[in-house]
């Protein structure tokens, strides 16, 4: 066990919480998932996402309440349906919206992370194939370009599309988010699209913007390892995810190709070098087995005697600190864009996210250039498939009124990043 000391991050570290537009606004009702959620059926306890957390009314009230739990920065994401509601069709009123959205981060001292695409669809996008459709990587960079055009100088970092592999993999092999395809090949030819998705968006904002916004890639990384590392087949597994998951759009980005097994290492046109930074959006390490594709288990089986979130997930901090000095070896600086754990028991989350901060710093001082820590999430949230039965906010949300009550991790969170660092006295009360 480590021996915990006061620890302090580089200056002009990023502190702050990150959100999505469907999971916190409400009715965003011309969407894919709006109506595969009204469909029933496919949500836990039949949730829907409905008024939300009525963010898209009350975030003058979130932002100042972050602002006063000491935040510098809040991840954010634009709803594409509510932009371009039919194609082609651009909805100022909405433009306006975003912009007021994103001027009040700017009055609360929050510096903007702005995604561009978190998982949502518009219908008209979805009746046209999705992501299947040749020319989504087009219809995604025309969408970026018009943003970064209206919105200006008001975004200093811009993140096109939230967990593109999770999209793969959900959406397309295991089939739990729509359009609930369970077919390989066509989750190649996603793969594919997306990248040069990325890539497109990547250019459109550049092109769009005079004040050169950092762009990058938010990926969702869990660390891989085999169940059984003398097992051949879980090895094998093991390889596999990790070459589809962790390491398609880093290589691909990084050499301009389509990596295997999406590809054979062919170029890719258009793809290489497009980020200015890399987000890691990280949860949990997965023991892979020879066996999980025929079991569905899309997160494997944990280790009998660990810690689990409600999500089922391993607490393994560790991971976090290998995926930070992996990620360094690539340049571009680091911000984690997503970090926590599904609690009701609150010293839980305080210990969780004090020992990722530890190993966060543990890859600092190893000389991985992190630039910031956005937690999952600033409230409670419409959690996709799982709806309102995880809880992974700082704040919870009084049921009726809604309001916000922060949380003991709210609390500790704001003398951490007002401090700009962690306490021997923090650890030992919440970790030992």
């Amino acid at each position: 066990m480590a021996e915990y000391t006061d620890i302090r991050f580089p200056a002009g570290f990023y502190w702050g919480t990150a959100t999505s537009s469907h999971q916190v606004e409400g009715n965003c009702t011309k969407n894919d998932w709006w109506v595969w959620e009204q469909e029933g059926g496919h949500i836990r306890e039949g949730g829907v996402s409905g008024i939300a957390c009525d963010h898209y009314d009350r975030f003058e009230e979130d932002f100042a309440l972050a602002q006063g739990l000491g935040h510098n920065a809040h991840r954010l994401s634009i709803e594409w349906s509510r932009i371009e509601p039919e194609e082609g069709q651009w909805d100022m009123a909405e433009v306006d919206h975003y912009r007021r959205v994103v001027e009040s981060l700017h009055r609360h001292g929050l510096t903007p992370f702005v995604t561009l695409h978190h998982f949502t669809n518009p219908l008209w996008f979805r009746d046209r194939g999705g992501w299947l459709n040749p020319q989504a990587p087009d219809l995604l960079a025309r969408y970026a370009g018009f943003m970064a055009k209206e919105l200006g100088d008001l975004v200093p970092f811009w993140l096109p599309i939230n967990e593109p592999l999770v999209t793969v993999t959900a959406c397309y092999i295991a089939g739990y988010f729509p359009p609930q395809r369970k077919d390989m090949a066509e989750a190649m030819v996603v793969a594919k699209h997306i990248l040069l998705a990325h890539a497109k968006m990547y250019q459109a904002i550049k092109e769009a913007t005079t004040h050169r916004p950092q762009v990058g890639v938010v990926l969702s990384m869990s660390y891989f390892e085999p169940k059984n590392p003398d097992s051949p087949g879980d090895v094998a597994m093991c390889d596999a995810a990790e070459a589809l998951v962790n390491q398609y759009f880093l290589t691909g980005i990084d050499k301009g190709i389509f990596p295997p097994p999406v590809g054979q290492g062919e170029e890719a046109p258009g793809v290489k070098g497009t980020w200015d930074l890399i987000g890691l959006n990280y949860y949990s390490r997965t023991l892979v087995s020879a066996e999980m594709l025929t079991k569905g288990a899309y997160m494997g089986e944990p280790p009998p005697d660990a810690e689990l979130s409600l999500m089922g997930w391993e607490v393994y901090p560790e991971g976090i600190y290998h995926l930070l000095k992996r990620l360094a070896q690539y340049g571009p600086p680091i911000f984690i864009t997503e970090n926590g754990t599904s609690t009701q028991d609150e010293d839980a989350r305080c210990r969780y996210v004090l020992r990722h901060l530890w190993q966060t710093h543990r890859a600092i001082s190893e000389g991985a250039d992190v630039r910031g820590y956005l937690h999952w999430s600033l409230t409670d949230n419409f959690e996709w498939a799982e709806g309102w039965q995880q809880w992974f906010g700082m704040v919870s949300m009084e049921p009726g009124t809604l309001d916000r009550k922060p949380k003991p991790l709210a609390y500790l969170f704001r003398d951490i990043a007002r401090a700009n660092g962690v306490t021997a006295e923090q650890f030992g009360k919440y970790v030992g």
